[in-house]
C-alpha cells in the first residue's frame, strides 16, 4: 500500500511567513505548495489536488476570502484553514 503525501497549499503576501510555515509543514511530511501573491495562486490553482489551503486573510489585490470563494467554484472539496496577523 503506498501512502501519498497531504498537499497544502499556502498562501501569504508575508515571505518569513510563507518560510517558516514552509520549513515546518515539510519537515513534518506534508507537499507545500506557496504563493506570495493570491492572484498568482489563484491562475495556478488545480482542482482536486489540494487537501488544504492555508490562506492569510489580509493580502493585496485581493483578501483571503475572496481568495476562498474564488477556488471554491473550481474546487468545493478542498479544506481551508484562514490565518492572519494583527
Amino acid at each position: 500500500m503506498f501512502l501519498t503525501k497531504r498537499k497544502l497549499l499556502l498562501v501569504d503576501d508575508e515571505k518569513d511567513l510563507i518560510s517558516l510555515l514552509y520549513t515546518i509543514l515539510q519537515k513534518s511530511g506534508y507537499e507545500v505548495v506557496f504563493f506570495n501573491d493570491p492572484l498568482l495562486a489563484l491562475e495556478r490553482f488545480k482542482p482536486r489536488y489540494f487537501d488544504l489551503m492555508i490562506l492569510d486573510i489580509r493580502m493585496p489585490n485581493m483578501n483571503g476570502f475572496e481568495l476562498y470563494r474564488q477556488i471554491r467554484r473550481m474546487d468545493n472539496r478542498v479544506k481551508v484553514c484562514f490565518l492572519t496577523a494583527i
